[in-house]
């Protein structure tokens, strides 16, 4: 009896490919995202930090210097908030690749496991068969030689 073998197997295979590449895709997006974040929270602090020091008695230059600094963080973090969102919209383009990747590969996997199982069927039912005719020809011998 020959061995299963499912036509699709190839396009199975590459669909499986795509699902892992849109996996490692969406994975980019999410550690891109997730670093932007970290340099926000990052800026959040430093601003915290360099408020606090502001409160201190210091002179007009240092309070000036402090406020050019709350500035600068102030912009890096408005520009940090519009990549964030542009990296928000990356991640939901890659979730949506990788949803469609997965549902593409499991219909053909659903596919190949249900043509699987009909091959399985049909192979016991062969075999039954077989095993069938070599006892109904045993029986006639037995039967003939008597």
């Amino acid at each position: 009896m020959k061995r299963f073998s499912f036509r699709l197997e190839k396009l199975l295979k590459y669909r499986e490919f795509r699902e892992k590449e849109a996996e490692t895709n969406l994975g980019k997006a999410n550690a891109a995202r997730d670093a932007l974040q970290i340099e926000l929270d990052s800026i959040a602090l430093k601003r915290v930090r360099t408020a606090a020091e502001r409160r201190q008695g210091l002179s007009v230059p240092e309070l000036l210097a402090i406020e050019h600094y709350i500035n600068r963080l102030d912009t890096t973090k408005e520009q940090l908030l519009e990549r964030l969102v542009l990296a928000e919209m990356e991640v939901e383009k890659a979730r949506k690749k990788y949803i469609t990747a997965t549902r593409e590969r499991r219909v053909l996997s659903k596919l190949r496991e249900k043509k699987s199982d009909e091959w399985k069927k049909y192979v016991t039912e062969e075999e039954a068969a077989v095993l069938d005719d070599i006892s109904n020809f045993s029986d006639r011998n037995d039967q003939s030689s008597t």
